[in-house]
């Protein structure tokens, strides 16, 4: 068990946490293993049971254990977490979401149609290395990263538009898309489905076509908000059944 070696030195909360979450990640364990006891784990580490109770009960925090009385501490399904989180984002924020995808559509598509007219090859090129990390950033199911590229991504069409007012909207858009970004970027929703939409983008701007590029953005955005609201649907559903 190297992820669960001795510490070499005095350690804090957090670097106890990194380390068995470390050993979960790993693929050693699978759902329903049960973790090394309080009394193990602190042998293991040379920390306190104190700082492993900590440890255990931010890990269950995050979805990664589950923590039952008298029994021990077992690896969770990350799945449910997952649709837990989702679904208590989307019911927290449901009327804000709704806004914000109306004023994308509102915006998106058209600045789309006019970049095409304005665009320069140099900006095509940068689209295009933008798309490829974005595109590396999904397959490596890498939140973050997704998040920070696919906002390079619309931000370079704004510019593309040479309409400041356009692209002061956008930018004051900028926080609230973010946190809506990462969710559509994370389990439980599909990433994926974004890559073929800005690759449908991406070619109607390299043929200058307004009309083509105006409707892919639309269809693009459509189809994000027809999955988010899916989603939710399905989980809830889930929930009933269970």
């Amino acid at each position: 068990m190297t992820y669960l070696r001795p510490l070499s030195r005095q350690t804090v909360t957090e670097e106890a946490l990194e380390r068995v979450k470390a050993y979960i990640l790993s693929g050693k364990l699978k759902e329903g293993d049960q973790l090394p006891t309080e009394i193990q784990l602190s042998k293991m580490l040379g920390i306190s049971r104190n700082t492993v109770r900590e440890v255990f009960i931010r890990l269950q925090a995050q979805g990664f254990v589950e923590i039952r009385r008298g029994k021990g501490v077992f690896l969770a399904d990350r799945s449910k977490f997952y649709q837990k989180v989702f679904i208590d984002w989307f019911h927290a924020n449901n009327v804000k979401i709704q806004q914000l995808l109306e004023v994308r559509l509102a915006l998106e598509p058209v600045t789309a149609q006019i970049a095409a007219g304005n665009i320069t090859d140099e900006e095509i090129r940068e689209l295009e290395e933008i798309h490829e990390r974005f595109k590396q950033a999904i397959e490596k199911g890498d939140a973050e990263e997704a998040v920070a590229n696919d906002e390079r991504f619309h931000l370079k069409i704004f510019e593309a538009s040479r309409n400041e007012m356009l692209l002061f909207f956008y930018n004051s858009l900028t926080p609230s898309l973010r946190e809506y970004r990462m969710k559509v970027f994370s389990p439980p929703a599909q990433p994926y489905i974004a890559i073929p939409a800005h690759e449908k983008i991406l070619d109607a701007l390299r043929a200058r076509d307004a009309a083509r590029a105006h409707q892919a953005m639309l269809a693009h955005i459509e189809e994000t908000k027809a999955d988010v609201i899916g989603i939710a649907r399905s989980i809830e559903s889930q929930q009933r059944s269970d």
